[in-house]
């Protein structure tokens, strides 16, 4: 089995070219880093006397994060005005009351998180950038490398999304999206060498006017190239081989032949996965990471994948002390700065923690889905992508998980989902609220894909932020229905009856959406 190679989860890596606990999460799209009370709106006055108060402890890395998360606030609030210089450094350090030293280090994370970016010089300030994916995919590739995620668990993903992708285009293309497929086909055709060969995946996801399937067949395309080795490449002769499969999915989607091309669609990919099986796995990515390291990368961010690349060498030693800030500083030879805007970075990817007085130092954590989720959900806020859009996603990526635990389920998982419903029925109104959707997880979990269990925590979570925060309440579920359904779905699931298990789950899906259209 192939593992995934160390992520570049920091600038400089592959993207710039182109089993954590479940942990129940009621924050805002744009309030996860401070905690806040669930109920506090961006920007709200319980919000900044959140930071006031995190300032008053003296705690300078969440005060940090928490006038990031401010300033990601304000920015939402203007509309996501790209190009847009928000304020100059003078001006934003009296906006926000605090010191230069920790008024960039929240700047660093707003440029992390790809919302803003400061520009020096006449004219400059901090500037509103365009939406992008690296610091999803980044997020994203840190968690399944920690997970020990195998390729085969990527491709059955991306199976059950861009099958589903080729399915739909069909019905859904309009005029412009047939000249576009076929300017894509005409240029692989002609061997054009700056082609990619992953266009095809975007266009097609594209055409079903989904962007939250266009999100999320992107993200898994990125996250394959994890499992190839830096040097590797596709030659003319592979190449050719996806330029003639490319071909044909197109040819059938134009025809309308829904069915032949999700067949071909999924023909193309279990050849893509072949090939990728047989390449070595390249652990040695690590190495490249640390060689990449050179005087152009900005000290900060070449120490954090220094501190990475170490702990990613060493295991993943939860709980180990890397060392004091004195030993670091020497270590890498940097100033007290550097390293602790290099430790932010990794802070918010979850790889470590500083903590400080006596017997204090950098600790390796173990990483949670949460930094994922805020990646996605800031993604998805960004681009307007609707609840509806996620469900469909969402919808997918269950019934693909129902499938492989009916095929799979064992003594263990039985017991799992059982304890599930116990859980459920015994919970408070109050409770359920939180309890509601922890069946999903479960059965995500029991699925045994960590790609897919995965994709369906962050779906959930994200679709009840976007749908609260559109709706201005919770996202509601009438208690004993839900457990009513749960209960039938997991009744046909141990009873291993496939047909009725995909029939309640399709429908309990439904009546989900319905509460949120």
């Amino acid at each position: 089995m192939v593992r995934a190679a160390s992520p570049g989860a920091f600038r400089g890596d592959v993207y710039s070219d182109a089993g954590g606990e479940r942990h129940r999460d009621d924050r805002t799209v744009a309030d996860q880093v401070t905690e806040t009370s669930p109920n506090s709106l961006p920007g709200s006055p319980a919000t900044v006397a959140g930071a006031a108060g995190v300032r008053g402890r003296g705690n300078e890395a969440k005060l940090a994060a928490s006038i990031a998360d401010r300033i990601v606030d304000d920015i939402a609030r203007r509309g996501w005005p790209e190009g847009e210089v928000v304020g100059s450094e003078p001006e934003l350090l009296e906006r926000y009351g605090v010191s230069r030293a920790v008024f960039r280090e929240a700047v660093r994370l707003v440029e992390h998180k790809q919302v803003a970016r400061m520009r020096r010089g006449p004219g400059g300030g901090l500037v509103v950038t365009p939406p992008s994916l690296d610091s999803v995919a980044d997020a994203v590739s840190v968690y399944l490398f920690y997970v020990g995620a195998e390729i085969d668990e990527v491709f059955e993903a991306r199976l059950a999304l861009e099958e589903t992708a080729a399915e739909l285009a069909p019905s859904r293309m309009d005029e412009a999206d047939i000249e576009a497929l076929r300017e894509l086909v005409a240029r692989e055709h002609a061997g054009n060498p700056r082609r990619d060969h992953r266009d095809l995946h975007r266009r097609v996801a594209a055409t079903t006017g989904n962007p939250a399937l266009e999100l999320f067949v992107e993200l898994l395309n990125r996250v394959t190239l994890l499992y190839l080795p830096r040097s590797a490449h596709f030659g003319s002769k592979e190449l050719d081989q996806s330029a003639r499969a490319h071909r044909a999915i197109v040819a059938a989607i134009l025809d309308g032949d829904e069915a032949l091309a999700r067949n071909r669609m999924r023909k193309h990919l279990q050849a893509e996965a072949a090939y990728l099986q047989g390449r070595r796995p390249s652990r040695q990515r690590l190495a490249d990471l640390t060689k990449a390291v050179d005087r152009t990368d900005k000290r900060a961010e070449a120490t954090a994948r220094q501190i990475f690349t170490e702990v990613a060498e060493a295991g993943w030693p939860v709980g180990m002390l890397l060392g004091s800030e004195a030993d670091l500083m020497a270590r890498y030879d940097v100033s007290r700065a550097v390293l602790r805007e290099a430790v932010r970075v990794l802070e918010h990817h979850q790889v470590v923690r500083m903590r400080r007085g006596p017997g204090g130092g950098l600790f390796v954590i173990e990483p949670g889905i949460e930094a994922v989720t805020e990646a996605v959900a800031l993604h998805v806020d960004r681009r307007g992508i609707a609840p509806l859009h996620l469900f469909e996603v969402r919808g997918t990526v269950e019934m693909t998980v129902l499938d492989r635990v009916i095929a799979t389920l064992d003594d263990d998982g039985r017991a799992q989902l059982t304890e599930a419903l116990a859980a459920e029925q015994a919970a408070s109104p109050e409770d359920f609220a939180l309890v509601g959707h922890d069946l999903h997880n479960v059965l995500a979990h029991v699925a045994g894909n960590r790609v897919l269990e995965l994709l369906t925590v962050v779906l959930i979570r994200v679709s009840q932020r976007r749908s609260a925060a559109l709706a201005g309440t919770p996202d509601p579920l009438p208690t004993q229905d839900v457990i009513h359904v749960h209960q039938r779905i997991v009744e046909a699931i141990l009873a291993d009856d496939a047909s009725l298990a995909r029939h309640r789950m399709r429908r309990h899906l439904v009546a989900l959406l319905d509460c949120v259209r």
